[in-house]
Order: C-alpha cells, then structure tokens, then sequence
C-alpha cells in the first residue's frame, strides 16, 4: 500500500503551492487518476483525510477524484478502444489483433489547486 506516501507527496506539492503562490489556504484540488495507475482511490482518499487534520492549510480543502478510464489505439488499424474497468482491458487489436498502445488511464496527476 503506497497510498500514504503519494498523499504526502501531494500535501508536499500543496505546500509548494501555497508558497510560491503567497496563498494562507488551498481550499479545492482535483486529482485524476488513471484506473490502470495501480493507485487505490480509497485508500488514497483516506490518507488525504488523516493528513488534513495534520496541515492547518489544507484542514478544510476539498478533495476530489476523477478517475480516467484506459484508452488505447492499435499501432496498425489506429483504431481507439475505451476501457472503464481494469479487468476489461486487453493489449491487442480485436480487429487486427495487433498491440494496442495505452494513451491514458496510467496517469496519477493534480489537476487543479485552487486556494486564498
């Protein structure tokens, strides 16, 4: 479980933030992770809610997730294949059974910080 440690390399980038920003709160932050990141977004929200309490600047910050589902197009047929569930993902072209190249759905990003 590294959960813990991505939410305290974000309250670390949150804090950076607020530095370079001269702001005394961040007070929103969307997050986007990639269904196919590896990360658990309970766990990871949990971890975020134990750390608040921990960080006057972020006690109150609303914490949201959106969660990306896998794209991926063929190397060959450039077709795009769309994948909301992990256990639904394949790496081959079901037209022309060649590789498929993953475009999004890895991805564990801040995406928008907003603060006062």
């Amino acid at each position: 479980m590294h959960e813990g440690a991505i939410a305290e390399s974000i309250v670390d980038i949150l804090r950076d933030v607020k530095k370079d920003n001269d702001l005394e709160k961040i007070t929103y932050v969307k997050l986007r992770v990639g269904i196919f990141s590896g990360v658990m977004v309970d766990a990871l929200m949990f971890a975020l809610n134990a750390l608040k309490n921990e960080e006057e600047f972020i006690v109150d910050t609303k914490f949201e997730v959106e969660e990306v589902d896998v794209k991926a197009r063929c190397v060959l047929c450039d077709k795009v294949y769309m994948f909301d569930k992990t256990t639904e993902v394949c790496f081959l072209c079901p037209q022309c059974n060649m590789p498929l190249e993953i475009e999004s759905g890895k991805e564990m990003e801040i995406a928008v910080v907003e603060g006062e």
